[in-house]
C-alpha cells in the first residue's frame, strides 16, 4: 500500500529561502518539493507575498536574482503546486501579525495536513482545525 502524500502549506520566508538553499533544512524541503514527496498548497495572496519578497532589492543581492526573474520563480511555484487556492477562507485567528492568518486560511481550503513555518506566531498554536504547524525540520524529517 502506497504511504499518503501529505500536503503542506509553506510559509514564505522559508519557501523563498529554500529557492536558493545550497544545503541544509530548507534545501531539503525544496528538494521534497521538486520530487513531488509532498503536496504544496498555496493561495494566490500567499504568491504576491512570495513575488513581493523576491522583489526585495537585499534579496536580489544575496540571491544573485536580477529583476524581472520573479515573475519566472512565481509561474514556476503555479506550475510546481499541487493546488493553488483562491482565498475563499478568512481567518482572524492570530491577532499579533495578521498577515500570518493567509496561511492558515491556505491550509484550510486545501485541506492541507501541514503547515511549515519558521514563525512563532504560527508554531505557538501547534495545530489550527486539525492542521499540524510544524518547523521545517519536523516536517522533513516526517517526509522522509
Amino acid at each position: 500500500m502506497k504511504n499518503k502524500t501529505f500536503r503542506a502549506v509553506i510559509d514564505t520566508n522559508l519557501f523563498v529561502s529554500g529557492l536558493f538553499a545550497k544545503k541544509g533544512v530548507t534545501y531539503d524541503l525544496q528538494e521534497l518539493w521538486l520530487t513531488q514527496s509532498f503536496e504544496l498548497a498555496v493561495s494566490e495572496e500567499i504568491l504576491k507575498e512570495i513575488k513581493a519578497t523576491l522583489q526585495k532589492s537585499y534579496i536580489h543581492k544575496e540571491l544573485f536574482i536580477y529583476k524581472g526573474e520573479e515573475d519566472g520563480i512565481v509561474d514556476l511555484i503555479r506550475e510546481r503546486a499541487f493546488l493553488i487556492t483562491q482565498d475563499r477562507y478568512k481567518t482572524d485567528r492570530i491577532k499579533k501579525d495578521k498577515s500570518d492568518n493567509k496561511f492558515l486560511a491556505c491550509a484550510l481550503e486545501a485541506k492541507a495536513d501541514f503547515i511549515v513555518s519558521g514563525d512563532n506566531h504560527l508554531l505557538e498554536l501547534k495545530h489550527y482545525q486539525g492542521i499540524q504547524i510544524v518547523n521545517a525540520k519536523i516536517f522533513v524529517s516526517k517526509i522522509k
